[in-house]
């Protein structure tokens, strides 16, 4: 019965993604895309891998064991999830994106380059040494962070979770840094730097939300709806540093700047193919539907989603702060050892108010990023207005495999705020002198946005005519 809900589940992917692809807002770009690329990782082609595998690592660290009635609900609430989410994004954000016209890059990069600089100049060393503090408290995970029994939630002892996640800066900061340099080779270097610091401290979503950001500006810029060579390159690059960081945390790393750590991680290489914690989505969302309402006798009822309010007061300000939300119903580790779960986008509906529960987180996130979609690419003709949907959207990977709102509203400061401090530069200073003096849409423009390269061909050009 499993495996043949295992063949029926592949099907409806292949025919959900077919309809979509013939869809005019297809793209790479759109909400319903990353949905899909999400799900059909985690709960398609995985859940085939488990099965092949007899993945078991995760029940034996959880201490638990699905029933395959749980097995077969969790498939069919992932399912559930998939069509909402494409359904109401489709829907919703109907379009296909609105073009800029190709001068209007080269105008907005001559007013943004300053406010850019300057706020990578104030923000840049503030998230660098953020990044290099975790570096160090990686040497000894147990000195900063205090596990809480009942919740097994982690708090901060010796800091605030504000610098801690200040780190995250620098992703943003690389994004248009790359942009401003329109591409060019050597920009790509700090990416590289970016994806070192990254590495070391082991975390692995930064990366994956600078490269997802990066490749939508391009293909933005270029008027393209899928991959081109470019992007292919970058989510490879992207893939290899998150498989090598996925083996040791960044230990290597660490040991080859002299950072030793107290004590390693456990080595991926006793692991099947993708049966390590990073990826375990499906037997996550197994234990949620394992524990709740089963053993719980109750769901949640999304008061989970009251922690936005607690989360950002800094605990060394309030003593009595609560560990998780304020309200809570139950607790995931009565039943078992959940480490480091992550319950994904239909898990957190399902914990919330079963199926109609996870109906109901789908579609609220479809609308939240098509709605962002439709403000900043259908009804907007602004390079600004594509940067600032190119670091909305990226943070979706993150979002759909916690599945909450606490996730999306955590990353808003770090990964948007930049972007944020930019556009009141841009304010303060006002347009550049370029932007001031000339008609953008003359041929001042397209020799701005030209490479170098192709400036000094075009001059060339002209002085030979003239002769």
């Amino acid at each position: 019965m499993y495996d043949l809900l295992l063949l029926a589940s592949l099907i409806l992917f292949a025919a959900v993604s077919a309809a979509y692809a013939r869809h005019p807002a297809a793209s790479l770009m759109h909400p319903a895309s990353f949905y899909l690329a999400f799900h059909g990782f985690v709960f398609v082609l995985r859940s085939i891998v488990a099965r092949v595998y007899d993945f078991s690592f995760v029940y034996r660290l959880y201490d638990f064991l699905p029933s395959v009635s749980d097995k077969i609900t969790v498939i069919l609430a992932a399912n559930l999830a998939m069509i909402v989410f494409v359904a109401a994004a489709v829907y919703a954000a109907p379009m296909p994106v609105k073009p800029v016209p190709p001068q209007d890059y080269g105008r907005m990069r001559a007013q943004l380059g300053k406010p850019i600089l300057i706020t990578a100049v104030i923000l840049a060393p503030i998230g660098t040494y953020a990044q290099l503090l975790n570096w160090q408290r990686r040497e000894d995970q147990y000195a900063s962070m205090v596990r809480d029994a009942a919740t097994g939630i982690a708090t901060n002892t010796d800091t605030i979770g504000w610098l801690t996640d200040a780190s995250m800066f620098l992703a943003p900061l690389t994004v248009m840094l790359i942009w401003l340099a329109r591409y060019r080779w050597w920009s790509w270097g700090i990416f590289a730097v970016f994806m070192v610091l990254q590495a070391g401290d082991g975390t692995r979503g930064p990366i994956i939300f600078a490269a997802a950001a990066v490749a939508i500006l391009s293909l933005l810029e270029s008027r393209r709806q899928w991959f081109d060579w470019r992007t292919t390159v970058l989510a490879l690059a992207a893939l290899f540093a998150f498989g090598q960081i996925v083996v040791d945390r960044g230990a290597g790393l660490r040991d080859a700047v002299g950072q030793a750590d107290s004590a390693g991680d456990a080595g991926a290489a006793d692991l099947a193919p993708l049966e390590g914690m990073d990826f375990a989505n499906l037997e996550y969302f197994e234990y949620v539907v394992y524990a709740v309402p089963q053993r719980t006798g109750t769901y949640d009822y999304f008061t989970s989603n009251l922690q936005v309010f607690t989360e950002p007061v800094p605990r060394a300000l309030w003593k009595e702060k609560p560990v998780g939300a304020p309200v809570q119903y139950f607790r995931l580790w009565d039943y078992g050892r959940p480490i480091g779960i992550t319950v994904s986008l239909p898990g957190a509906g399902w914990m919330s108010l079963g199926y109609p529960g996870v109906a109901i987180q789908a579609l609220f996130f479809a609308l939240l990023y098509a709605f962002a979609y439709r403000r900043l690419l259908m009804r907007q003709t602004s390079p600004l207005a594509q940067i600032a949907y190119a670091l909305v959207i990226a943070t979706a990977f993150n979002v759909l495999r916690d599945g909450t709102l606490l996730t999306f509203v955590r990353q808003l400061p770090f990964y948007f705020g930049p972007l944020l401090v930019v556009m009141l530069l841009l304010r303060i200073l006002g347009p550049s002198r370029a932007a001031q003096a000339h008609a953008w849409e003359g041929p001042v423009s397209d020799f701005l946005a030209q490479t170098p390269a192709e400036r000094r061909r075009n001059l060339a050009r002209q002085a030979s005519d003239q002769r």
